[in-house]
């Protein structure tokens, strides 16, 4: 009797967590978009040398992404990019090989998962008169996170995320980050468009 109850029990929760998993919320669908070259900027978040270590698991998309960046420069598209205020100064501070970032791009190192934090950033975007935002970098639950929240209920600019262009440590922590932009209040969450980084072109405004 009790090994019945216990299968019974068993067969019921395993039906709640089919039908939970049924009716839980989509991943978004990455979508082609073209975007206008003279308002968009491109966040580069955390990822620096580190991540030329395979062992890490942002060295998994900084090659495609450098290769994405190259076609942004093309474009005449800002890039700016994220460190860590820990690595300033240091070896590890420097970014990661494969972005091949110029000189004249900027990094900032401010101390906090909100790249917001301190105001070089809002500063940059907005001498450079950016209204959408391409936010890519490591790790998804972290920089990425904390700083497209921001720039999105904060600052009303448009978010992309690229879904080939960021990553987390582990899947749930990516996909927990991607449902968060998803249900953000105050329609936050409408700001957020979803794309692969092969899927974004550029429109030159005459």
């Amino acid at each position: 009797m009790a090994i019945r109850s216990a299968l019974f029990f068993l067969w019921v929760t395993l039906s709640a967590m089919g039908t939970w998993a049924q009716e839980g919320p989509n991943r978004p669908e990455p979508k082609p978009l073209t975007l206008e070259s003279k308002s968009t900027a491109i966040l580069v978040l955390d990822l620096n040398a580190r991540c030329d270590d395979p062992k890490q698991v942002c060295s998994k998309i900084t090659t495609p992404l450098g290769d994405f960046l190259d076609k942004a420069r093309a474009a005449a598209i800002p890039i700016i990019y994220s460190v860590s205020a820990a690595g300033k100064g240091k070896p590890i501070g420097e970014l990661a090989a494969p972005l091949r970032r110029k000189e004249s791009e900027t990094v900032i190192y401010p101390d906090a998962f909100d790249k917001f934090y301190g105001g070089e950033l809002q500063a940059f975007l907005k001498d450079k008169g950016a209204k959408t935002l391409i936010i890519t970098g490591s790790a998804t639950n972290n920089a990425v996170l904390y700083t497209a929240t921001t720039a999105a209920r904060m600052y009303r600019y448009s978010i992309v995320i690229p879904l080939d262009g960021v990553n987390a440590n582990t899947r749930y922590e990516q996909e927990y980050a991607i449902h968060q932009f998803t249900v953000l209040p105050s329609e936050a969450n409408k700001l957020f468009q979803f794309t692969n980084l092969s899927m974004i072109s550029f429109r030159q405004q005459p």
